[in-house]
């Protein structure tokens, strides 16, 4: 299979990311999860979910994680 660039060069760009301002990180959040959510049946969606899981580190784990708590208490808040 031939990678594209952004494929190439993706661990570099989100650590880029990662490093950087909470309206830029958000826009990548708000993109990934968006085209996730837009291209494939909520069905299709888990399955696909579920082989990201099994290829995260340690660290995002945890993140992800501490990101999703945040997202349970905004969403009480309402």
């Amino acid at each position: 299979m031939i990678k594209s660039s952004i494929e190439k060069m993706a661990n570099s760009i989100g650590y880029d990311i990662g490093q950087s301002n909470d309206e830029t990180q958000a826009y990548l959040l708000n993109g990934f999860c968006r085209a996730l959510k837009n291209s494939m049946e909520d069905n299709n969606l888990n399955t696909q979910l579920s082989y990201i899981v099994d290829r995260l580190d340690l660290k995002a784990c945890e993140v992800i994680k501490a990101l999703s708590e945040f997202i349970m208490l905004k969403e009480a808040e309402k």
